[in-house]
């Protein structure tokens, strides 16, 4: 990827439904459109590309079957709801803008705000499980590649990885961390270790930052040596309030100068997430060296 320059990344997909004046307020989130109206998602997604997104990330981050049991949804709602997610993202598409399958972590879909934390205690195989059904499905639907984001921890990642390794499929995919603190992943380890195993993986394209304040980037991207590129879209600096379903705190969003550090760091694809809107994409494109 660092032959084609700097790839801009899309948004926050539920801070574009909720700018339609949608209300997210299920424990599934975009997937309860997904189901119900997914043309919303549609023309959300088509707000990126239209701000200059090159790549666009679905909206299965939150769907599970584990999830849909306790949201009352029946396999066959989250297995149509996960082919929608694809579907809806490639509506939105222009010739040349890439599709990237969302693989959220196992705590997103307790509701409880582990997803930032980690350290589930289940075994092993339960968290392989969670993921196993879910990737076949999105694999089926043909996405350009996957974005294995929100990782709390190392542990979740080598289970996500030995995955996709047995399915023997050619599939390209980045895999990105949440960051509490410079160089550390909020359930444990450093970001070095975190770029050490991912790059370990034949078909990993990039491996970075998501979901985290944009103060902890620029120390963590230089915490770490890796021949992958850097894939950075940072929240909006607030807090996630697991009991009120909410964001808290004032709004901090990249600056020309922190994209500048990123890029010169090795960043090559730039985004946002929780918090960032097409406005703010298309100021984050302007904004890139």
């Amino acid at each position: 990827m660092t032959e084609i320059g700097v790839l801009t990344l899309d948004g926050g997909l539920s801070t574009a439904l909720e700018g339609q004046g949608i209300a997210l307020d299920g424990s599934m989130w975009t997937g309860e459109l997904l189901l119900s109206n997914p043309e919303k998602v549609t023309a959300a997604h088509r707000s990126f590309v239209e701000a200059g997104a090159d790549i666009i990330i679905t909206g299965s981050y939150q769907l599970s079957f584990e999830g849909g049991l306790r949201a009352g949804w029946s396999d066959d709602d989250v297995e149509r709801a996960l082919r929608n997610s694809t579907t809806a993202a490639r509506l939105a598409t222009n010739e040349g803008t890439l599709v990237a399958a969302s693989v959220g972590p196992f705590g997103a879909h307790r509701n409880d705000g582990s997803e930032f934390r980690g350290h589930y205690d289940v075994d092993d195989d339960v968290i392989h499980e969670y993921h196993d059904r879910r990737l076949d499905i999105l694999l089926d639907t043909e996405p350009d590649l996957l974005a294995l984001e929100t990782m709390p921890d190392l542990t979740e990642v080598r289970i996500l990885l030995d995955l996709i390794e047995s399915k023997d499929v050619e599939m390209p995919f980045w895999v990105s961390f949440t960051v509490n603190a410079p160089g550390a992943i909020s359930g444990g380890g450093t970001f070095a270790e975190a770029c050490e195993l991912v790059e370990s993986s034949a078909n990993a394209v990039a491996v970075g930052i998501n979901c985290s304040p944009r103060a902890v980037v620029t120390p963590t991207l230089n915490s770490a040596i890796t021949n992958l590129p850097f894939v950075v879209y940072p929240n909006a600096g607030q807090i996630w309030d697991s009991k009120s379903m909410s964001w808290a705190g004032t709004e901090e969003f990249a600056t020309r100068r922190n994209i500048e550090e990123w890029v010169t760091a090795g960043a090559r694809i730039l985004g946002g997430c929780c918090g960032y809107d097409a406005f703010d994409i298309g100021r984050l494109r302007e904004d890139q060296p």
